[in-house]
């Protein structure tokens, strides 16, 4: 495995498929909710690998969400300090294959009472500082979002949402999240998240409303497809 340096850094990898070999090409990380068009995180993606391994067809696309704790360190250990027979594993910072092994590790010997000398640095329910620069800065974020957010005009109507668009409208004074699919049928629901009452983003590459503030997300139907959310959002009866 391969990983850059930079900001905008790619990390390269190859995996066995069907007799013949992929090559892995990742990259392109951002905040969930802060990228609306993000098919263009596909496209450099893409044009990434098509020039420097003349790649000729991509197989496949995804993205996933990567947690990062306080001080940078996994929460590995019990979910709670009165758990007996609950663990968690959580928190990799993008380092899942490593930290999933070390998890692997140190969990299998917590549940087998074999002392570890990791136990204590990876402790889940070791205290962590809550106040740090990134973390006064993601709070900042998540008060100008959830603030500034609703003050945005979003002066449209439900006709004005395109097929294939997802777009945030104000329909009877409430903020409308609406996609319209292939077939003309408007999806409408609630763009209030259900977590903590922040807007959500439209994904356009995923189809799905994000949110910006603490990362769940939900499908254009308004379901709950990732946490912290655990509600769906409101539907709303669209013309």
């Amino acid at each position: 495995m391969f990983i850059g340096v930079s900001n905008e850094y790619y990390s390269i990898r190859t995996t066995p498929d069907d007799g013949g070999t992929l090559l892995l090409v990742g990259g392109g990380g951002h905040k969930v909710g802060a990228v609306s068009n993000t098919e263009e995180c596909y496209q450099k993606l893409e044009a990434y690998a098509r020039s420097r391994f003349g790649v000729e067809t991509i197989q496949y696309r995804w993205s996933t969400q990567d947690f990062v704790s306080f001080d940078k360190l996994p929460y590995i250990g019990k979910l709670t300090p009165f758990s007996n027979h609950t663990y968690i594993a959580t928190g990799f910072s993008l380092w899942g294959m490593s930290n999933g092994t070390v998890s692997g590790m140190l969990l299998s010997d917590l549940i087998l009472g074999i002392e570890n000398p990791w136990a204590r640095l990876y402790d889940s329910v070791r205290a962590t500082p809550f106040l740090t620069p990134e973390s006064l800065k993601n709070n900042a974020e998540v008060t100008t979002h959830w603030i500034g957010d609703r003050l945005k005009g979003l002066q449209h109507s439900l006709n004005d949402v395109a097929v294939g668009e997802g777009k945030l409208v104000t329909v009877d004074g409430k903020k409308v999240a609406a996609y319209r699919d292939e077939q003309g049928q408007c999806h409408a629901v609630s763009a209030v998240c259900t977590h903590l009452a922040c807007i959500v983003n439209w994904n356009s590459a995923e189809r799905s409303w994000d949110c910006p503030c603490h990362g769940a997300r939900f499908n254009y139907d308004g379901k709950v497809l990732h946490g912290p959310a655990i509600s769906n959002l409101q539907p709303l009866t669209a013309e």
